[in-house]
């Protein structure tokens, strides 16, 4: 995984993890951001973090739904992870983002 999909990884574990660090605003922009992918990666973001209302699951439990691999659903997650990065819409969003939440997802200032 190189950098920039690292901090996608990062961000949508601390949009599960923490209601402080990031903002309504900011979870419905992703959401937005996550929806432009489609459906079914959508749901293999969501399901795979317990994002916007969906329960998380292991790698096994999406695989076997999606009739895939778990290697498949980690490729599928990283190819998606670096469509999401390179986004304006994700640069806007990062330079709103606290010093904080910056260091938490690994983004040198």
């Amino acid at each position: 995984m190189n950098s920039l999909s690292h901090q996608i990884h990062a961000y949508l574990e601390l949009m599960r993890d923490s209601t402080l660090l990031v903002s309504d605003r900011d979870k419905a922009n992703m959401e937005i951001l996550i929806t432009m992918l489609g459906p079914v990666d959508k749901d293999i973001i969501s399901t795979r973090y317990g994002l916007f209302g969906a329960e998380m699951k292991p790698l096994d439990a999406i695989a076997r739904q999606h009739r895939v691999t778990p290697q498949t659903i980690e490729e599928i997650l990283e190819k998606d992870f670096r469509k999401l990065a390179i986004t304006p819409e994700w640069q806007m969003m990062v330079q709103t983002f606290s010093p904080l939440v910056k260091k938490k997802i690994g983004i040198q200032q």
